[in-house]
């Protein structure tokens, strides 16, 4: 029997949480020889106050008929629309579904019982710490575990007597540190009675409210009691310990897996039952525990995490920086990761949509801001086992459908983790790993996919630019009638070819060509005629000469043609061009014999020679030659 696939719709913010459920999952997968494929998304702000939901196209990744279950948090997502639009599609596909800690309608349920638990924390703070005046730090308006705890702090409240302190509660925050850091403040403001407890939606809140109570010379536990909720990794290790709930997301997530395996018909709602740590944050224990101790030596490997993270960022910057071509920027990328991966882990992928390949390729190709990722995928990185994967054209284009590459598959179970890849609001692609957590943790994949699609576009308006630049150039060197070189185009291109022969020991071939009786042709048959004249002779040059020399508009009928010298054999451009001419004279029937005199020279090297000095004497040797022809034509 093949394996099955469990897709798994996240986020990357609740990072404790998040980790806790996939452990779960993943112990069950692998028990039961299952794949599980989880799909991680980070809704944020942009610098104007606007929300950004461009990650969310990584849940259209997911065709539901591809899998065999699908776990749903929709409780992270912090976006009811966008919650309420993967239920619909979740339901309509009738794959075995499970949503944790939210009831929606159509999917089955498995959540913690935190209304349990969080009134049994407060009832603990009334009855063993004989608390009597409280405040509280809330969560979003309308979010189900949010406003399931208030109730609860309310009901405790209530049971024992005590009046809910209205202007001591503070609702509709965002689960973040600086939220509950803002409202501690008003909290402890001077002049205003200080509570004996602070409730708090979970541990980062109470974090942020010790905090504050330290900075205002409160003492916690003693002055100011504080509960969590989550029990992060943090809550057991900072000073003091935090008070808080274990919610055993790993049982949810193990139950979760069992749930959608399974697939039995009848509908599963199962609560966990979830646990109350009492710590020191609510005077319940007093000594530093080993897990604190360990954390105050583990804290500066963190903070040294920091600063290595970012110098990686920056070096994949400068990978892309330093490539002018979508070749060059994959067999850089490829080397580069191949000694840095501590971070992608040693198994990963970095797949970029077909058009944005394509606007990388060509330059006036624009993409679009699109969250669609289209029918196919380009393989930009592939990295296996630590070692890049030899660039095989045939599968450096693979179906988006596939998901990753047919390098990452294998007959073991394994979890595989995806990214999006985005700048501001343009979807570029997604980055997936293989039996590898790494990038949720620190959060550090909402900052890798960002500033990897932050270089993406940079990478772009590089070539742009160069583009662009190039054109500009062009223009700037380029003779308007003959489509030669311009003087400004000597001055750029052939001092430099000048210059480089010079110093790399190559001979230097100079001619200097002047039409033959331009006023007569002027004078006769009209300056279209003189126009004419010079166009024609330009064409002639550029099929006469080697398509690497310079042919520059000296002048009004003056020309000057410039090269490196290769090779022992000698041609004679003079007779060569004569030929040419009178050839074209014949073909366009024009009324007049169009001729050219012409200087010629070779310039062996010369670090100390100067270009306008070799041109002049060049131009000495075109002015006998046009001597030469005056005489011939008077006799």
């Amino acid at each position: 029997m093949g394996k099955k696939k469990i897709a798994v719709l996240t986020s990357g913010w609740a990072v404790d949480y998040v980790l806790a459920v996939l452990e779960g999952l993943e112990k069950t997968c692998r028990k039961r020889n299952a794949d599980l494929y989880v799909f991680t998304t980070y809704k944020s702000y942009e610098s104007d106050g606007s929300p950004n939901t461009t990650g969310f196209a990584i849940f259209d990744l997911i065709n539901p008929a591809d899998f065999d279950g699908i776990v749903f948090m929709p409780n992270l997502l912090n976006d009811r629309e966008m919650a309420e639009k993967e239920r619909r599609r979740i339901q309509k596909s009738g794959v075995p579904a499970v949503s944790i800690n939210e009831r929606m309608e159509g999917l089955q349920y498995v959540g913690s019982d935190n209304h349990r638990v969080f009134k049994e924390l407060v009832s603990h703070l009334i009855e063993k710490h004989r608390i009597t005046e409280f405040a509280y730090i809330g969560g979003p308006n309308g979010e189900e575990g949010a406003e399931s705890n208030f109730s609860a702090f309310k009901e405790a409240l209530t049971e024992h007597n005590l009046p809910i302190p209205e202007n001591n509660v503070y609702l509709n925050g965002d689960w973040t540190f600086d939220f509950a850091y803002e409202k501690a403040q008003k909290i402890f403001a001077k002049g205003k009675k200080l509570p004996h407890a602070v409730v708090c939606i979970n541990d980062w809140a109470a974090m942020a409210v010790i905090k504050a109570a330290l900075e205002h010379q409160v003492d916690v536990p003693n002055d100011l009691k504080v509960i969590g909720f989550d029990d992060i990794s943090f809550a057991s290790c900072v000073t003091p310990s935090i008070s808080t709930v274990n919610m055993k997301s790993d049982k949810m997530g193990e139950e979760a897996a069992k749930i959608v395996l399974d697939g039995g018909e009848t509908p599963v709602f199962k609560k966990i039952r979830a646990i109350p740590y009492y710590r020191q944050s609510c005077g319940c224990m007093k000594e530093l525990t080993g897990k604190q101790k360990i954390y105050s030596m583990f804290s500066p490997q963190k903070i040294d995490a920091s600063p290595r993270f970012a110098s990686h960022l920056r070096h994949i910057e400068n990978v892309f920086i330093q490539n002018e071509s979508i070749g060059g920027l994959e067999d850089s990328l490829q080397k580069y990761f191949e000694r840095r991966n501590n971070f992608e882990g040693k198994d990963f992928s970095i797949l970029i949509k077909e058009e944005v390949i394509k606007s990388l390729v060509n330059v006036k190709y624009t993409y679009q801001s699109s969250t669609d990722y289209g029918k196919k995928m380009h393989v930009l990185v592939n990295i296996k086992s630590g070692k890049a994967q030899p660039k095989d054209p045939s599968k450096q284009v693979i179906p988006t459908r596939n998901l990753i590459p047919e390098s990452m598959e294998d007959d073991n179970p394994s979890t595989y983790l995806f990214i999006p890849i985005f700048n501001l609001r343009y979807l570029q692609g997604y980055y997936v790993s293989k039996d590898s957590f790494q990038m949720l943790r620190d959060k550090v994949g909402y900052n890798w996919s960002r500033d990897f699609g932050a270089s993406i576009e940079k990478f772009r308006q590089t070539l742009g630019y160069k583009l662009m630049s190039e054109q500009l150039t062009v223009l700037s060197t380029q003779d308007a009638l003959s489509g030669l070189l311009n003087r400004t185009g000597l001055d750029i291109f052939a001092q430099d070819l000048f210059f480089k022969n010079n110093v790399t020991n190559k001979n230097t071939l100079i001619m200097f060509v002047d039409i033959n009786d331009m006023k007569v042709i002027n004078d006769r048959y009209g300056h279209l005629h003189g126009d004419l004249a010079v166009k024609t002779v330009a064409e002639a040059i550029k099929d006469i000469f080697p398509k690497s020399f310079l042919a520059i508009r000296y002048g009004g009928d003056e020309f000057v043609v410039i090269g490196t010298k290769t090779g022992n054999a000698k041609i004679d451009y003079q007779d060569k061009l004569k030929k040419d001419l009178a050839q074209r004279t014949k073909t366009m029937s024009l009324p007049y014999s169009l001729s050219v005199s012409m200087g010629i020279k070779e310039f062996l090297p010369d670090k100390n020679a100067k270009l306008m000095q070799a041109i002049e004497e060049v131009d000495e040797i075109m002015y006998k030659s046009k001597e030469e022809y005056h005489r011939k034509k008077l006799k």
